[in-house]
């Protein structure tokens, strides 16, 4: 009888391993007819299929972390990162702007503000350090005042350390601090530890125009998300030498925890008393790069080569640099009406802020500058949000339930939060309707069916007694439903609905007025109220504040003065309403479409089938 040579390898579970291993023995002729489950060989084969398992699922492992996509340790990822030449983004420490106001006891000349002046603020229960990046003079003729200065989240850290060996494999050095901001980064190598002067090294991010002698340094990943300071080898940089000393001093960065911190204070400044007043509030701080992150950016900034070019180069490269922004749309000045030749409209969306701090969009401007091309200028914007606001009544079987109204109405509106988190409140997303509906039907099997009403709204916040001129574009055609004749002002009408409504506010002593447009593209401010005999009484208090255009969505109000309102839905603000013609609301530019879920009601119907 031949000897079965044949071996198959279905999977690398450990039962059909075994199975496997017996069937092949069972071919053999020596093993003919042997009862291998009550057999000492039997473990043997355990052993044999154990072995075999664990070696499948090693490699296996070591498979998958060869390649970026299936890569699952943070030191896998950052080695392919590295051979990509792109840097996981390291915690980023939180900017705000502030005036500083010195007050000398005598006159002099001028102040010098040093470096690494501290100030302090609270953000919730914990306190803060900020501190200048650099040293700044204030002049007499300026009353010692300086202006916008940038002040930086997080403790300086200095290490240093001794080069023992020449070679290139060793000229690297590991920082010590997880949470450091590579950005802040500086680096110094004196001759030796007895030498008093030293050189400034710079960060090189490629390799060209380096020579043997250029003063440079790279950063790289580390083990466990760490980072490491690599000098050059002698031809692509300056190598170091034995017993040169390298001094590193960095940022520790609290990440995104100090953002929107807005009150500043100091002991003193540079020897004396000082006020100091916000002008940008704290932004742009953040935690590192998380893989899922990293995996999509490195592939794609290998392609955009530190340069700002195509749209898409501008969005890798702004979302790569700043944690904090989630979401940004570029499209070029000439789309403005009217144009504006020779400018690139960056529009950012925030997760700390609606409206970007303007220390934070000068900083995103001042990187982008010098990888544009020349003549080329950034203008950096904010989003502007277009909220869905939503009425959903939902029919629910409560005969196929075992939960209660109540239960049903939180899972819902978790629905429509989920909704909006997955498709929504960002650049370039249409809200649906049919695709929220059937999201609300597959809540819970009780629900037979909803109706969602769909409605825009925007914001405007005019200052009391004071004239109000605002355009405010919904981007999205309007609704018109039961003109108003402008013929019968001061006179009962029926109701309504039109395709432009306000919250209620004060109108030349009326209260409870509101901006509504006619049906002919004219805004109104109306009262309707219901008077002490339950008969409404509609008056309109001005018959002309502005245009509405029903086909864009744009409304152009002008000369609206506002005795007072309550702040409404929105805190400080008046809201706007629109009714779409189209239940599918799309944004243009730099519109964010997103639902307002905090306005958002949800009502069960309840029915017993």
């Amino acid at each position: 009888m031949a000897t079965n040579t044949e071996f198959t390898v279905a999977n690398l579970e450990f039962d059909s391993i075994k199975s496997n291993l017996k069937t092949f023995l069972e071919g053999q002729d020596v093993f003919k007819d042997y009862d291998f489950v009550g057999s000492s060989l039997n473990v043997l084969l355990d052993v044999l299929a154990y072995n075999t398992y664990y070696n499948g699922v090693y490699l296996n492992h070591v498979a998958s972390e060869m390649f970026l996509d299936s890569a699952q340790l943070r030191d896998s990822v950052y080695s392919i990162s590295k051979s990509l030449n792109y840097l996981p983004r390291s915690y980023r420490s939180s900017v705000a702007y502030v005036d500083i106001d010195v007050n000398p006891t005598s006159n002099p000349h001028k102040i010098t503000i040093p470096r690494l002046t501290s100030f302090t603020t609270t953000v919730g229960d914990n306190t803060y350090t900020f501190s200048t990046n650099s040293s700044i003079s204030v002049l007499a003729n300026n009353n010692y005042i300086a202006s916008n200065v940038a002040i930086y989240e997080g403790e300086i850290i200095q290490e240093a350390f001794v080069v023992t060996n020449t070679s290139p494999n060793t000229s690297q050095f590991f920082i010590n601090n997880f949470d450091v901001d590579v950005t802040s980064l500086e680096v110094k190598v004196r001759t030796s530890n007895t030498d008093s002067t030293n050189a400034t090294y710079t960060r090189a991010n490629t390799l060209f125009g380096l020579t043997g002698t250029s003063n440079v340094y790279f950063v790289e990943p580390s083990t466990n998300g760490s980072y490491k300071v690599v000098f050059g080898n002698g031809t692509f940089g300056r190598n170091l030498a034995n017993n040169n000393l390298v001094e590193l001093s960095y940022r520790v960065s609290s990440g995104a925890d100090p953002n929107g911190a807005n009150s500043f204070s100091a002991d003193s400044v540079a020897g004396h008393p000082a006020s100091i007043t916000l002008a940008s509030r704290a932004a742009g701080g953040s935690i590192y790069q998380n893989l899922d992150d990293i995996k999509f950016a490195a592939p794609r900034s290998l392609s955009v080569q530190e340069r700002a070019v195509t749209k898409e180069d501008y969005k890798t490269l702004v979302t790569n640099e700043f944690g904090d922004i989630s979401s940004v749309h570029v499209y070029g000045g000439e789309e403005e009406n009217p144009p504006k030749f020779g400018f690139v409209k960056v529009a950012l969306r925030s997760d700390n802020f609606d409206v970007l701090p303007t220390g934070q969009k000068e900083q995103i401007k001042n990187f982008l500058k010098p990888k544009m091309p020349i003549g080329m200028r950034a203008e950096i914007i904010d989003a502007d949000f277009v909220n869905v606001k939503l009425s959903s009544i939902v029919k629910a079987d409560l005969n196929a339930t075992s939960k209660t109204p109540p239960e049903i109405n939180e899972l819902v509106s978790d629905t429509i939060v989920t909704f909006n988190t997955d498709n929504l409140d960002e650049f370039d997303t249409v809200f649906r309707k049919s695709k929220l509906i059937e999201k609300i039907n597959e809540t819970d099997s009780s629900i037979v069916s909803n109706e969602l009403e769909v409605h825009m709204v925007k914001s405007i916040s005019p200052v009391g007694n004071q004239r109000f001129d605002k355009v405010i574009n919904f981007n999205n055609a309007l609704k018109i439903d039961n003109p108003i004749d402008e013929s019968i002002q001061d006179q009962f009408v029926p109701f309504s609905t039109p395709a432009v409504t306000s919250e209620a506010f004060t109108f030349d002593g009326v209260t409870g007025a509101s901006i509504r447009d006619d049906g002919a593209g004219t805004l109104h401010v109306t009262s309707y109220n219901k008077d002490s005999n339950g008969v409404f009484d509609y008056k309109v208090l001005n018959n002309n504040i502005g245009t509405v255009n029903y086909e864009t969505g744009e409304l152009n109000i002008s000369n609206l003065t506002i005795n007072s309102y309550s702040s409404g839905t929105l805190a400080g603000s008046l809201l706007i309403t629109a009714n779409p013609r189209d239940d599918d609301i799309a944004g243009a530019k730099n519109d964010v479409v997103r639902i307002r879920t905090d306005d958002t009601t949800v009502t069960i119907t309840e029915l017993r089938l």
